[in-house]
């Protein structure tokens, strides 16, 4: 998890992602169980705003080293989701929202997700942009979308928030 670096930047490990680590933000995109279908409940979600649904291939390069964390985003009409069409692994950092609907950054999490999962970020959820550990990596995007152009909502930190090491 996080620990303090002596009033530095906080260092973030982070721990393989399983569905019920990442519950709290979203749903793990991968079968589960022994029946032969496993439903998802989030992809499609979306609240009254969302008009239409947005699909394309992303295309990211590796990232090499800790990872410092300093710009979150959310969707707040929409789920969105990130399906690996490639077998590169990469890593899901996501905060909760806090009591000023900012991302809660001391609660910062961040999970290391195989090239076999995807992910679904529940609607408001704050996250990082993917972070690709072996690339270039390609993925499958899914998200509702209002049409306005307001779909995404971006937090800067004022400077670099804390590395995610992934690694041990």
């Amino acid at each position: 998890m996080a620990r303090d670096m002596g009033g530095s930047q906080r260092v973030v490990r982070a721990r393989a992602l399983t569905p019920e680590a990442f519950a709290p933000y979203g749903e793990v995109i991968a079968h589960q169980g022994v029946e032969r279908r496993h439903y998802l409940t989030e992809p499609l979600r979306h609240g009254p705003e969302v008009v239409q649904q947005a699909c394309w291939v992303s295309r990211v390069q590796a990232t090499a080293g800790p990872v410092q964390i300093q710009l979150m985003e959310r969707h707040r009409y929409g789920a969105q989701s990130f399906v690996p069409l490639t077998a590169s692994p990469y890593l899901v950092v996501v905060a909760p929202t806090g009591a000023d609907g900012l991302p809660a950054m001391e609660r910062l999490e961040a999970f290391l997700a195989t090239g076999s999962q995807g992910v679904c970020y529940r609607v408001g959820t704050w996250h990082h942009g993917l972070t690709v550990l072996q690339g270039p990596a390609e993925f499958l995007v899914l998200m509702g979308q209002t049409g306005r152009g307001d779909d995404d909502e971006f937090w800067q930190a004022p400077a670099p928030h804390a590395l995610v090491s992934f690694s041990d």
